[in-house]
């Protein structure tokens, strides 16, 4: 095991017709032992930050060191080959070598590295033990198993021959949604008896809440946030965090004229954080906090948003499915039926939110509000690669 430091890492793809900076001065430190999730949309650059880190693509500029090994150092000229770095990698497509039988493929790391047959057999049921991969699975090609058991097969190809360092490229997107949560789970428990350091890569939110000990959200090439995954969810720095996290916008409001109003003229009560008087700012909330109430009904949480009209009102089996006018805008609500009273399309409500659940975020869409002991920050700025 080792620590992995990236440090002012930059790649960029294009030609004379345009160039794309695909990374862009990446800095992070990952601790030994600790996995950390790179999370954003598509194209944000996760990826080729991996593939950089692997040694699959060799990056414009900065460094990379595993533990006491620079692997990557533009300034000195050093770039290690991905045989030689010590690393396990699982791709999305799992990468599994269709002639061998599954064992051989488990095994293949070790004897790349020159280890003995009776060692191998022993690391190899090993470690498919830790992945529920029972000897007969083993003894089969990867075009007799199911997705759920080839996922099973690559990590335990990737961390056979106990590599410093164990990378993961989205490999559980191409599974459904029952076994990509019974994986992710599987996984999160192979971290905990394994503690190899790691970096996984997705774009699943709730794959990045429940895997890693931290995440760093990207965002156009830049590492916008780092945090443990709690701290993320509850603190977004920046409105494009925010939607990545699942939030919706209520409203946009300004306070231009005194007390904050929606661009409908509704007006919004509460503890909110002071604004500026100059520009438009953006409302969002995690909506399945949030509480519709007609007018005059008696008020929950802590902040009010007056000026929303039901235009329409969908009755599911245990929800109602809301869209919610305030004024030209629309805003989309799923209400538990036991926690919504009589409502009807047509009539004018409150949204009720507790603090907690409201995110205001500044023209440039900057978090405000944000508790400076939230322990967040973005680790561009930190010098963490030692001379």
């Amino acid at each position: 095991m080792a620590d992995i430091v990236v440090q002012a890492l930059s790649k960029q793809f294009g030609n004379r017709k345009g160039v794309l900076r695909a990374v862009d001065n990446v800095s992070v430190h990952v601790a030994e032992g600790e996995l950390l999730v790179l999370l954003g949309p598509s194209g944000c650059g996760e990826t080729t930050a991996l593939r950089c880190v692997a040694g699959l693509e060799n990056p414009d500029s900065g460094s990379i060191r595993f533990g006491e090994q620079v692997v990557y150092d533009r300034g000195l000229g050093r770039n290690v080959p991905i045989h030689r770095r010590d690393i396990g990698f699982t791709f999305q497509n799992y990468a599994l070598w269709p002639h061998m039988k599954a064992y051989d493929n488990v095994r293949f790391p070790l004897r790349a590295r020159g280890i003995s047959a009776s060692e191998s057999v022993k690391r190899v049921r090993e470690v498919a033990a830790l992945l529920d991969l029972r000897g007969d699975l083993l003894e089969k090609h990867p075009g007799q198993l199911s997705g759920g058991q080839q996922q099973r097969v690559a990590p335990a190809r990737a961390l056979v021959a106990e590599p410093s360092v164990v990378l993961f490229d989205e490999p559980l997107s191409n599974l459904d949604a029952r076994l990509r949560e019974q994986l992710r789970l599987e996984l999160r428990s192979l971290h905990r008896r394994v503690g190899f350091t790691g970096v996984y890569v997705t774009h699943d939110l709730a794959e990045a809440l429940a895997l890693g000990d931290r995440i760093a959200v990207m965002r156009e090439g830049r590492i916008v946030q780092v945090g443990a995954p709690a701290e993320v969810f509850e603190h977004p720095l920046h409105v494009s965090t925010a939607r990545l996290l699942g939030l919706r916008r209520i409203s946009s409001i300004s306070n231009a004229a005194g007390p904050w109003r929606t661009t409908a003229g509704g007006v919004v009560l509460g503890d909110l954080p002071a604004g500026r008087s100059d520009g438009v700012h953006e409302l969002l909330a995690y909506t399945d906090k949030v509480r519709l109430r007609g007018i005059g009904e008696p008020t929950s949480g802590e902040v009010h948003v007056h000026g929303g009209v039901i235009e329409q009102l969908t009755e599911a089996v245990t929800h109602f499915q809301v869209v919610l006018a305030m004024g030209s805008e629309r805003v989309r609500l799923s209400q538990e039926k036991d926690r919504l009273g009589p409502l009807r399309e047509g009539e004018s409500v409150v949204i009720d939110a507790p603090r907690s659940a409201i995110h205001l975020f500044d023209p440039e869409g900057g978090a405000l509000g944000v508790p400076q002991a939230a322990g967040i920050k973005a680790e561009a700025a930190t010098p963490i690669l030692a001379e």
